[in-house]
């Protein structure tokens, strides 16, 4: 990725790359759950390696085209969450199309001459973990082979009835580019267990690609429904 300047949302000039260490680009959307915990393990992280050459910056991915009200929207989730990390809007997709992005949030490491170096697309129960191993390893001051957990980590949800099989069938569909196929694994992933949050999140990141309109919320709620999962639909449908 080449250097470029970018206007974050509170009218500073952020420089992506940093000039120097490592820079991490989350990207995000407001109507993304697990956008949310990402922001906080980066905010938190953002602080807790304050002495470590490292920039944090995130890049809002809501819509491929951003209006007044988007622009609104995006505003009042970073006063709400009490977001104190750069944003940047990533007009037309430009950033998230240029790095392959697929998924909201996902996360970057970029050495300073733009060389990507890792990437974790979505953010799966074991994220808090992998995230904090992979900073660690890459600023140098974890080697490779000694990744252990760590005592703050979240504890790693554990799936029931081999959900965690199917969850991994579907994001292999998904890769090889079978989205149906994909989508229906996902579904036997949350049938063999409602409560694994990674099958779900998947869902929602398909579903919500273009934006968290009622429209795509009513279509994923029907779609949960035709599998027999009522609850979930729920959510989204409303038990319409």
């Amino acid at each position: 990725m080449g250097a470029r300047s970018l206007a974050a949302r509170d009218g500073s000039e952020v420089r992506l790359p940093a000039e120097d260490g490592l820079t991490v680009v989350l990207f995000w959307a407001t109507w993304s759950p697990r956008s949310k915990k990402a922001l906080e393990v980066w905010e938190r992280y953002s602080k807790e390696y304050g002495d470590q050459p490292l920039s944090v910056i995130t890049v809002n991915a809501d819509n491929q085209r951003m209006g007044a009200e988007d622009l609104i929207r995006v505003d009042n989730y970073i006063e709400e969450n009490s977001v104190g990390l750069p944003v940047i809007i990533d007009e037309n997709l430009d950033l998230f199309n240029e790095t392959g992005v697929v998924a909201n949030p996902t996360t970057l490491f970029f050495k300073n001459d733009g060389k990507l170096i890792y990437k974790l697309a979505s953010f799966p129960t074991s994220a808090t973990l992998d995230l904090k191993e992979a900073l660690e390893i890459h600023l140098g001051i974890a080697p490779e082979e000694e990744m252990t957990e760590k005592a703050d980590s979240e504890p790693v949800y554990q799936p029931l009835n081999n959900a965690q099989l199917y969850y991994n069938l579907a994001v292999n569909l998904k890769k090889k580019g079978f989205p149906k196929k994909a989508r229906d694994r996902f579904v036997v992933s949350l049938q063999r267990d409602p409560q694994y949050p990674d099958p779900l999140t998947a869902l929602e990141e398909d579903f919500f690609a273009d934006g968290r309109t009622p429209e795509a919320e009513s279509a994923l709620g029907s779609f949960l429904r035709k599998g027999g999962l009522d609850e979930l639909a729920e959510r989204y449908d409303g038990g319409e």
